[in-house]
């Protein structure tokens, strides 16, 4: 079966026009932003107390010091006992001890403020109810479970979407490239440069953020952590290696395995790898059974171009979502004082998430010259203009008719090259995606206060890099995507909130990095690949 024909480039007036609709999505998205940043911050608090905020607060901080000081406990006990690890579990367990206390305060100030709203409505018998508090706190009730729903529809229109759009877009791309028997030196050298280097991504953002931590605060009170088998399970390398492709029983683990009993119930439970797996294999055999197959392919290419229009429908109500989301974010921690903490948090995290897209283009520019001995500085001046065009669209695909004409152009890469590789790219090519969800979600770990073991941080690598492949080309897909990683390794969907605030501009960056992987993908495929069949056919 031959390759599907590759669209055509768009011209210069379509991709002006995306340029222009991302603009305008861009200024909806900030709007939303700012405007949920500012209600969370100034009615941020009083939401949170007419919401319940402080009971619910009040359970956790208790739960939260009985685990500190069961797991003080277990780190002395470990470092008496000597061994190999005696000096660290001392160090946990006085590092326990010191953010102990700062909980027992937090949760006296709490215990305050649900004692004085409890007053003034009314609740204990003994003071007589404020009827204009009580009619505040009843509106204040109202609106905050009315932005709390808008975030909500908006996360669930996104996690409806996971399953759909992971299953149809990896058969996609995979049936794209024919007959994977006679997929030939090109095709597989494009793939495998590409596996390579988002792989690599991924790698280079658990290493940065397990270095710097942005989620971990030392006096945060924020950090519940109501269980924490894995921190404490000795699992041997072999059967953390076997995990992954068999998953576990359990419902810390949710069985996230390669290779699952049941099809139908993988995907019911959300396992993403396994569906991965399954649609990549299950599309290079439709390639493989002629007239047939092409009947399933047309099938899966209409029901992907549908799940397509569905995810932009669902990014143009981003903007309430996200204001909601972003808004209930900081009402739920307590309004203003802890946004300030928030931020911190986040400033790091976009700290890590720059730092890691910087390094992997130094990276890629490494590759190209050693790949193909061309001036990177130069390479990268020729693609400016797509890359401009990324930042402006956030989008891989709107930048391909740019990306195509400033490689052929400005960088002499051959047509041949550019008329496969990048297109492909612009599918299956997300190395700035990749670093992205690796790094966002052991963020949100380290910012519960959750432990991730081995075995998860191996199964994020796995499902953050074909997870990647299967990230469409369009604004924010990266949203979908982590969506994806966090179900992997059972860490709460809620967590996107405390990142969606900065997420609209880091979508940009990496967009661009994705980018530039695709053009240094199509010139070091020209130069070991094109360019040596040419010789030979010559």
């Amino acid at each position: 079966m031959a390759a599907k024909e590759l669209k055509p480039a768009e011209p210069a007036a379509a991709t002006e026009s995306k340029a222009t609709a991302g603009m305008g999505g861009l200024i909806a998205i900030v709007v939303g932003i700012v405007l949920g940043a500012l209600v969370g911050v100034f009615g941020g608090e009083s939401m949170w107390v007419a919401t319940g905020g402080p009971t619910e607060e009040i359970d956790k901080l208790e739960k939260t010091i009985v685990q500190k000081n069961k797991y003080a406990e277990e780190a002395e006990a470990k470092a008496a006992a000597g061994g190999e690890d005696a000096a660290q579990q001392a160090e946990l367990a006085k590092e326990l001890r010191l953010q102990i206390p700062v909980v027992q305060a937090r949760l006296v100030e709490v215990q305050e403020l649900a004692q004085t709203h409890a007053d003034k409505m009314g609740r204990n018998g003994l003071a007589q109810q404020d009827a204009s508090y009580a009619s505040r706190m009843w509106w204040t009730e109202t609106a905050a479970k009315m932005i709390q729903f808008a975030g909500e529809i908006f996360l669930r229109l996104l996690t409806l979407l996971v399953i759909p759009l992971v299953v149809t877009s990896m058969i996609c791309g995979v049936t794209s490239l024919g007959d994977v028997r006679n997929m030939g030196r090109m095709g597989g050298g494009t793939i495998l440069f590409y596996f390579c280097t988002t792989g690599l991504a991924v790698v280079l953002g658990l290493i940065l953020v397990l270095l710097i931590r942005p989620g971990e605060v030392s006096d945060s009170t924020f950090a519940y952590v109501t269980e924490n088998v894995e921190a404490k399970r000795d699992t041997g390398v072999l059967d953390t290696l076997l995990d992954v492709f068999r998953g576990k029983e359990g419902p810390d683990n949710a069985g996230a395995g390669m290779f699952p009993k049941n099809l139908i119930q993988a995907a019911a439970s959300t396992n993403v790898l396994a569906l991965i797996v399954f649609a990549i294999v299950f599309g290079g055999m439709l390639t493989t059974i002629g007239e047939k197959g092409q009947v399933a392919i047309d099938f899966f290419d209409a029901a992907n171009a549908a799940i397509m229009k569905m995810v932009h429908l669902v990014m143009w109500l981003a903007p309430i979502g996200i204001f909601g989301l972003v808004a209930w974010n900081i009402a739920k921690n307590g309004g203003g004082e802890a946004f300030a903490a928030e931020l911190g948090r986040i400033g790091w995290y976009v700290a890590t998430v720059v730092i890691g897209l910087l390094v992997h283009a130094a990276v890629l520019c490494l590759l190209l010259w050693l790949l193909t001995g061309r001036n990177p500085l130069q390479y990268t001046l020729g693609m400016s203009r797509a890359l401009l065009t990324a930042v402006s669209t956030a989008s891989s695909s709107a930048s391909l008719p740019v990306t195509m004409e400033c490689a052929e152009e400005n960088n002499g890469v051959s047509r041949r090259s550019t008329s496969f590789v990048l297109p492909l790219g612009a599918t299956v090519n997300m190395d700035g995606t990749a670093l992205y969800e690796a790094v966002a979600v052991i963020f949100i770990a380290q910012s519960l206060g959750i432990v991730l073991s081995a075995g998860k941080l191996l199964v994020i690598v796995l499902t953050a890099t074909l997870a990647a492949v299967g990230a469409a080309g369009i604004p924010e897909a990266g949203l979908i995507t982590m969506v994806m990683v966090l179900q992997a390794v059972g860490l709460p969907l809620e967590g996107i909130g405390a990142i969606l605030a900065i997420d609209w501009f880091l979508d940009r960056l990496r967009t661009t990095v994705n980018v530039f992987g695709d053009s240094v993908g199509a010139a070091v495929i020209d130069r070991q690949v094109v360019e040596k069949e040419i010789a030979a056919e010559a």
